[in-house]
Protein backbone atom coordinates (compact mmCIF):
# COMPACT_ATOMS: atom_id res chain seq x y z
CA UNK A 1 0.00 0.00 0.00
CA UNK A 2 1.19 3.87 -0.49
CA UNK A 3 0.75 3.77 3.60
CA UNK A 4 3.81 1.32 3.75
CA UNK A 5 5.36 3.01 1.22
CA UNK A 6 5.65 6.10 2.78
CA UNK A 7 7.05 4.19 5.88
CA UNK A 8 9.34 2.54 3.75
CA UNK A 9 10.66 5.95 2.15
CA UNK A 10 11.28 7.55 5.57
CA UNK A 11 12.85 4.47 6.72
CA UNK A 12 15.46 4.90 4.01
CA UNK A 13 15.84 8.16 4.24
CA UNK A 14 17.03 7.50 7.80
CA UNK A 15 19.83 4.83 6.97
CA UNK A 16 20.25 5.34 3.30
CA UNK A 17 23.73 7.42 4.00
CA UNK A 18 25.38 4.45 6.33
CA UNK A 19 24.18 2.04 3.31
CA UNK A 20 26.54 -0.25 2.21
CA UNK A 21 24.21 -1.27 -1.18
CA UNK A 22 25.37 -1.26 -4.49
CA UNK A 23 25.14 2.31 -6.29
CA UNK A 24 22.22 1.30 -8.59
CA UNK A 25 20.03 0.01 -5.05
CA UNK A 26 20.72 3.53 -4.43
CA UNK A 27 19.86 5.42 -7.81
CA UNK A 28 16.33 3.19 -7.95
CA UNK A 29 15.72 4.08 -3.98
CA UNK A 30 16.12 7.52 -4.65
CA UNK A 31 13.89 7.68 -7.67
CA UNK A 32 11.48 6.24 -5.96
CA UNK A 33 11.76 8.01 -2.61
CA UNK A 34 10.85 11.52 -5.29
CA UNK A 35 7.75 9.43 -6.48
CA UNK A 36 6.41 8.53 -3.38
CA UNK A 37 6.85 12.05 -1.73
CA UNK A 38 5.29 13.49 -4.78
CA UNK A 39 2.38 11.27 -4.42
CA UNK A 40 1.86 12.00 -0.66
CA UNK A 41 2.27 15.63 -1.23
CA UNK A 42 -0.38 16.27 -3.68
CA UNK A 43 -3.12 14.88 -0.24
CA UNK A 44 -1.96 17.91 1.16
CA UNK A 45 -2.07 16.80 4.65
CA UNK A 46 -0.37 17.95 7.46
CA UNK A 47 3.04 16.44 6.28
CA UNK A 48 2.97 17.91 2.76
CA UNK A 49 5.56 20.57 3.23
CA UNK A 50 7.96 17.72 4.28
CA UNK A 51 6.76 15.25 1.21
CA UNK A 52 7.85 18.82 -1.15
CA UNK A 53 11.06 19.09 -0.17
CA UNK A 54 11.64 15.40 -0.36
CA UNK A 55 9.92 16.10 -4.08
CA UNK A 56 12.43 18.78 -4.97
CA UNK A 57 15.50 17.50 -3.07
CA UNK A 58 15.06 14.19 -5.36
CA UNK A 59 14.81 16.80 -8.38
CA UNK A 60 17.67 18.60 -7.49
CA UNK A 61 19.88 15.03 -7.41
CA UNK A 62 18.35 13.76 -10.54
CA UNK A 63 18.75 17.14 -12.47
CA UNK A 64 22.67 16.71 -11.19
CA UNK A 65 22.48 12.95 -12.13
CA UNK A 66 21.21 13.65 -15.61
CA UNK A 67 23.91 16.00 -16.74
CA UNK A 68 26.86 13.49 -16.10
CA UNK A 69 24.38 10.67 -18.28
CA UNK A 70 21.15 11.97 -19.86
CA UNK A 71 21.01 8.33 -21.34
CA UNK A 72 20.13 7.09 -18.02
CA UNK A 73 18.57 9.79 -15.95
CA UNK A 74 16.66 12.11 -18.20
CA UNK A 75 13.73 10.10 -18.86
CA UNK A 76 13.29 9.83 -14.74
CA UNK A 77 14.23 13.50 -14.26
CA UNK A 78 11.46 14.32 -15.89
CA UNK A 79 8.38 11.83 -14.71
CA UNK A 80 9.33 13.28 -11.22
CA UNK A 81 9.48 17.14 -12.76
CA UNK A 82 5.96 15.72 -13.88
CA UNK A 83 4.99 14.70 -10.66
CA UNK A 84 5.99 18.26 -9.85
CA UNK A 85 4.23 20.12 -11.68
CA UNK A 86 0.77 17.77 -10.95
CA UNK A 87 1.37 18.91 -7.15
CA UNK A 88 1.80 22.68 -8.56
CA UNK A 89 -1.17 22.50 -10.84
CA UNK A 90 1.05 23.38 -13.74
CA UNK A 91 -0.63 21.67 -16.61
CA UNK A 92 1.29 22.64 -19.50
CA UNK A 93 4.61 21.57 -18.01
CA UNK A 94 2.95 18.54 -16.64
CA UNK A 95 2.04 17.20 -19.59
CA UNK A 96 5.05 18.75 -21.70
CA UNK A 97 7.08 16.16 -18.66
CA UNK A 98 5.04 13.64 -19.26
CA UNK A 99 5.61 13.51 -22.84
CA UNK A 100 9.39 14.34 -22.13
CA UNK A 101 9.52 11.60 -19.95
CA UNK A 102 7.67 8.71 -22.33
CA UNK A 103 9.61 9.68 -25.54
CA UNK A 104 13.18 9.83 -23.65
CA UNK A 105 12.21 6.26 -22.12
CA UNK A 106 11.18 5.05 -25.77
CA UNK A 107 14.00 6.62 -27.48
CA UNK A 108 16.45 4.68 -25.19
CA UNK A 109 14.33 1.13 -24.89
CA UNK A 110 13.34 1.64 -21.25
CA UNK A 111 10.11 -0.38 -21.80
CA UNK A 112 9.54 -0.30 -18.28
CA UNK A 113 9.97 3.21 -17.21
CA UNK A 114 8.32 4.07 -20.58
CA UNK A 115 5.33 2.20 -18.95
CA UNK A 116 5.58 3.98 -15.82
CA UNK A 117 5.34 7.29 -17.56
CA UNK A 118 2.49 6.52 -20.02
CA UNK A 119 0.46 4.99 -16.80
CA UNK A 120 1.33 8.12 -14.13
CA UNK A 121 0.12 10.75 -17.66
CA UNK A 122 -3.03 8.37 -17.63
CA UNK A 123 -3.34 9.18 -14.18
CA UNK A 124 -2.85 12.94 -14.64
CA UNK A 125 -5.43 12.99 -17.49
CA UNK A 126 -7.63 10.74 -15.55
CA UNK A 127 -7.27 13.09 -12.30
CA UNK A 128 -7.84 16.40 -15.12
CA UNK A 129 -11.32 14.33 -16.59
CA UNK A 130 -9.64 13.79 -20.00
CA UNK A 131 -10.70 10.10 -20.21
CA UNK A 132 -10.08 10.31 -23.91
CA UNK A 133 -6.22 10.81 -23.70
CA UNK A 134 -5.92 8.89 -20.14
CA UNK A 135 -7.55 5.75 -21.66
CA UNK A 136 -5.02 5.85 -24.97
CA UNK A 137 -2.04 6.47 -21.89
CA UNK A 138 -3.39 3.57 -19.96
CA UNK A 139 -3.21 1.43 -23.47
CA UNK A 140 0.14 2.54 -24.74
CA UNK A 141 1.26 1.65 -20.81
CA UNK A 142 -0.08 -1.74 -21.47
CA UNK A 143 1.99 -2.36 -24.89
CA UNK A 144 5.26 -1.64 -23.17
CA UNK A 145 4.60 -3.66 -19.95
CA UNK A 146 3.51 -6.73 -22.05
CA UNK A 147 7.12 -5.87 -24.12
CA UNK A 148 8.48 -6.00 -21.00
CA UNK A 149 7.17 -9.49 -19.61
CA UNK A 150 5.31 -7.76 -16.96
CA UNK A 151 2.13 -9.84 -16.55
CA UNK A 152 0.98 -8.13 -13.32
CA UNK A 153 1.51 -4.68 -14.50
CA UNK A 154 -0.12 -5.76 -17.77
CA UNK A 155 -3.23 -7.31 -15.71
CA UNK A 156 -3.57 -3.99 -13.50
CA UNK A 157 -3.45 -1.79 -16.34
CA UNK A 158 -6.48 -4.07 -18.04
CA UNK A 159 -8.69 -3.44 -15.13
CA UNK A 160 -7.76 0.01 -15.16
CA UNK A 161 -8.70 0.45 -19.01
CA UNK A 162 -12.11 -1.50 -18.37
CA UNK A 163 -13.63 0.78 -16.11
CA UNK A 164 -12.25 3.77 -18.13
CA UNK A 165 -13.28 2.76 -21.41
CA UNK A 166 -17.09 3.00 -20.46
CA UNK A 167 -16.42 6.59 -19.86
CA UNK A 168 -14.80 7.69 -23.06
CA UNK A 169 -16.43 8.83 -26.19
CA UNK A 170 -15.21 7.20 -28.87
CA UNK A 171 -13.93 9.63 -32.45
Amino acid sequence: SMDTAAKMCKLHKKYCNASSGRLVSIINSSFVDGMIALYFARKHGDDEEEWTALGESTIQTWSRWAECSSWNFVNKLNLLEAEYAFLKKEDGTAIAKYDASIKAARDHKFNHEEGLAEEKAATYLLHMSRHNEALAHFKNAKKCYEKWGAAALVERVETAISVLSPLCVCP
